[in-house]
């Protein structure tokens, strides 16, 4: 396996490879020497690139794990498909569902195992969440609620992409929202989405740094309603003037990150993981217990390599991938119109043109 990317996603999955006994980490690339005597000093033996077509050209390499900037995901992506090799991409899986479907199609008409990278799903919670889940313990699941909502947490990265619509396809939506949103979609079982309707806005530009490029979303709220008549509420900001029943956080000041699925026998609470049961009338309120250690990234690879070896489907799946993209789309094209949004009879063929603020609303206003 290779690495394309070698900041600090680039080292967890690095990491997880390196814990994986079906795998072996034999090459990494980056365009900046600094990263890679950083890396050759964490994983000797490894060779490194500054040039990943280089990487991806070598046949000893049979899958890559790219970690790049969220416009490259996508031609990466499909250069390395092309190559022969298995991909596991970082989150966002593209900019936009227009990009995941020609990536998923690729990775078929080759026979090659895509995945997009959501170690969430393979926490020791999530992973008991959906045990409890598929026991049948909640019943019918009609309601999820789900947020990641921080008060001062506005990312700027190298060369600040992170809030370059162009670099990034969106702003707090795709960064942190793409986890609240697959988070609660996931425990639900991933029920075909039908609907959005959805506001986002950009309200805190002085929390950027002075002169630079701003037109992403800084927060954004929405509804899904799924094929299977459940519904989703969606909270995410990046930065918000939140009350004092927010947790304090070391980074971002305050910061909730919550997930509540709520059934007719029962509803679950990610975190702290908590069951909310119903006997003979009763309310009933039921802590879990589970382990800590964080081996989300070490059980995704795990299950990435394990697709590879037996030709089979990852958990993380590139139909999926198209799904959640288009749910982020008719995320951002809901604001934009001022209406709800049909997935199923509307795709957006380029939403990330909706993304930016237009030019004559002012800031502060909402994008729709």
């Amino acid at each position: 396996m290779g690495v394309i990317g070698l900041g600090w996603p680039g080292i967890r999955h690095s990491e997880a490879v390196r814990k994986c006994a079906d795998a072996r980490l034999c090459a990494a690339a980056d365009l900046d020497e600094s990263r890679r005597k950083e890396y050759q000093d964490l994983f000797p033996g490894t060779k490194v690139f500054s040039d990943y077509k280089e990487m991806i050209a070598d046949n000893e390499i049979d899958a890559v794990i790219i970690c790049l900037p969220n416009f490259l995901h996508s031609p990466v992506t499909l250069e390395a498909l092309r190559a022969g090799k298995h991909v596991l991409c970082e989150k966002p899986p593209a900019l936009h569902a227009a990009e995941m479907r020609e990536i998923r199609d690729e990775a078929a008409r080759r026979s090659l195992v895509y995945a997009f990278g959501r170690q969430m799903r393979f926490t020791e919670s999530m992973r008991a969440a959906r045990e409890i889940i598929d026991s049948g313990r909640l019943g019918e699941i009609y309601y999820a609620r789900s947020s990641w909502v921080r008060s001062r947490g506005i990312p700027v990265g190298i060369g600040n992409w992170f809030i370059d619509r162009e670099k990034a396809g969106g702003g707090a939506i795709i960064d942190i929202g793409i986890h609240a949103l697959d988070s609660a979609w996931y425990l639900m079982g991933n029920p075909d989405p039908t609907t959005v309707s959805a506001s986002v806005s950009t309200r805190f530009r002085n929390h950027v740094p002075k002169g630079a490029k701003f037109d992403v979303d800084d927060s954004g709220f929405a509804f899904l309603r799924f094929g299977n008549g459940a519904v989703m509420q969606l909270e995410v900001t990046w930065a918000g003037n939140l009350t004092d029943d927010i947790p304090e956080s070391d980074l971002w000041q305050r910061e909730r990150i919550s997930t509540v699925i709520y059934g007719e026998k029962a509803s679950l609470r990610l975190d702290p993981l908590t069951l909310f049961e119903d006997r003979d009338g009763e309310l009933v309120d039921i802590p879990i217990e589970v382990e800590t250690g964080g081996r989300g990234f070490r059980r995704q690879m795990e299950d990435f390599v394990g697709a590879i070896l037996l030709s089979g489907e990852p958990t993380n799946n590139a139909e999926q991938a198209v799904e959640l993209m288009e749910m982020l789309d008719a995320i951002y094209e809901s604001s934009a119109r001022g209406r709800e949004i049909v997935i199923a009879a509307e795709p957006v063929a380029e939403p990330a043109s909706n993304r930016a603020m237009p030019t004559a609303v002012a800031e502060g206003e909402s994008f729709g």
